[in-house]
């Protein structure tokens, strides 16, 4: 089958979402930009800065966007084959993981930029917020790990990316001092950026660079120290001068990258090897396809950059359904992108060079392979294979690190807004939520745990939707569009816990009683809370 055809037509399915039903949810949220947002009311430049359109639409993008659209993706289609994955990630992305961000960040804007823990601590139960915010704080915590050692793999596995990513770190600092301080054309500086980033890709091409460090823990902890005292720098520097600036310009570069890989694919039309559907052997469609694919259809940490750093600089209400509505769009096209990369940029199967075999060296190495393919396959004289691989695990990375530096301020908001208010110093806060991480990253301690993301990622994402629900409802506000999909994702990952648990090959069978005590505490935390929620909304 020609992928092509696939492209287009999830691209205007798409922007016929963004335009009708993106509509819809804006007259039913009535943003006001009469009404001073708290990134102008609270303004401190440290945290709250009202943000030009663009520079937080990349901020957003760029830090919702991780490793979850590529690797769910990728994982889905070892499972299930390429279409369930297509079919899920272009309804879920429209009609459930867009509203839950865009109606979060609305709410957050609407009630002093507060998170959504705090916003269900006020909005459903005390107890049941400082819970919620427990178990928030705790997945950003496993979400720094997780994607901290993956930065580390993809940087060891190609010494290529460490100058161009030395150079988008430096040029962001530029950046956000030019505009902000000096008031540099904003325009003209992230095209001279722009350029400069793409120069220095091509130049880490010519001259990769590498640590020699024989042990291979030690070299991969190396990275990881390096890579968290990064986020750890960028979670207290003022919000401009390098969070905004580098996601903003890391947003750019991939959102180019990204344009080529849909030109080649229009160019080439590259054939599908991939099975559009398989019977998995070890889980059912539903409801294991909708907790591996969560971020590119519904994902919980969406929620908390809408409501952590994104509502602190919303210059304007308006500006939320680009932002909200419009950046999750865009990361569903994002994972179908992903999806049709290694279904048709590699051959499928076992053999040398195929999707299994190259799975097995790492997601990324396989996203890369089929990227660099793809686009090689144009036959430009400069873009050959190779630097297109490296361009793609180019723009992986920065996926990558921009969630991290993202999710170690949102870490500390979590900490300093709801389980200690008293508690502000930003370093401290800080301090407890990359140390932990770090901890459990040198250790390798996160494999096992890394398993329940997907569930309890879902998890946040229904109960963020019934609090978001409850706080609209004293609004005198429909709440219908939000509600209905809560109860899907709810009862969908319930059901996956309760799976994974009571399974013939579950966690229980397996012996690993430490994920059968987090997954049941997961599921009687979700219990709870929407039993409460909807008690709420039905009062």
């Amino acid at each position: 089958m020609n992928s092509a055809w696939i492209l287009l037509l999830v691209c205007l399915w798409m922007f016929l979402g963004y335009k009708f039903y993106g509509n819809y949810l804006e007259r039913q949220l009535k943003p006001n930009d009469k009404k001073k947002t708290p990134a102008e009311k609270y303004k401190d430049d440290i945290d709250f800065s009202p943000a030009r359109k663009p520079f937080l639409l990349g901020h957003h993008f760029a830090s919702i966007a991780g490793a979850g659209p590529i690797i769910g993706p990728i994982l889905a289609i070892s499972y299930f084959g390429w279409l369930p994955v297509v079919l899920w990630v272009s309804l879920g992305s429209v009609l459930i993981g867009a509203v839950h961000d865009y109606t979060i960040l609305m709410a957050s804007t609407k009630y002093k930029a507060k998170n959504i823990s705090n916003i269900a601590k006020d909005f459903l139960n005390t107890k049941s917020g400082f819970v919620f915010g427990i178990m928030i704080w705790l997945t950003l915590v496993l979400v720094i790990t997780v994607f901290s050692a993956s930065a580390a793999d993809s940087i060891i596995q190609k010494p290529e990316l460490v100058i161009p990513l030395i150079a988008i770190t430096l040029i962001s600092i530029i950046v956000g001092v030019g505009v902000n301080k000096f008031g540099w054309d904003y325009k003209l500086t992230s095209l001279i950026a722009l350029i400069l980033v793409f120069i220095f890709a091509w130049i880490g091409n010519q001259f990769p660079l590498s640590l020699s460090i024989s042990d291979p823990i030690m070299l991969k902890n190396i990275w990881v120290t390096i890579i968290i005292l990064y986020a750890g720098m960028a979670s207290v520097v003022p919000v401009w001068l390098l969070l905004r600036p580098r996601d903003y310009l890391s947003a750019l570069q991939m959102s180019l990258i990204l344009f080529l890989g849909f030109l080649s694919i229009i160019i080439v039309r590259p054939v599908i090897s991939a099975p559009h559907y398989m019977t998995s052997d070890i889980f059912p469609l539903w409801p294991i396809l909708f907790i591996t694919v969560a971020c590119g259809a519904v994902s919980g940490f969406h929620g908390l950059v809408a409501s952590g750093t994104t509502s602190k600089q919303l210059a304007k209400e308006s500006h939320a359904r680009p932002i909200g509505y419009g950046s999750m769009l865009m990361e569903g096209l994002l994972a179908v992108f992903v999806t049709i990369v290694v279904i048709s940029g590699v051959n499928w199967g076992m053999q040398s060079g195929g999707f299994s075999d190259l799975l097995k060296n790492g997601w990324i190495v396989l996203f890369s392979t089929g990227y660099g393919n793809i686009v090689g396959s144009m036959g430009l004289p400069i873009l050959t294979g190779s630097l297109a691989a490296v361009l793609g695990a180019f723009m992986v990375n920065q996926f990558i690190l921009t969630t991290v530096d993202s999710s170690s301020r949102i870490g500390r908001f979590i900490i300093s807004e709801n389980l200690f208010p008293k508690l502000k110093n930003r370093y401290i806060t800080t301090l407890i939520t990359i140390i932990p991480a770090w901890l459990i990253a040198i250790t390798q301690s996160y494999e096992s745990l890394w398993r329940l993301f997907g569930s309890s990622n879902q998890l946040i994402a229904s109960i963020s939707m019934i609090a978001v629900s409850s706080f609209f409802l004293t609004k005198k506000r429909n709440v219908k569009f939000i509600v209905i999909p809560a109860l899907f994702v709810l009862v969908t990952t319930l059901s996956a816990l309760a799976y994974l648990i009571l399974s013939p090959n579950g966690y229980i069978a397996q012996g690993n009683y430490i994920l059968v005590i987090i997954s049941a505490l997961l599921f009687i935390l979700g219990t709870i809370v929407a039993v409460e929620g909807f008690q709420k909304l039905k009062k």
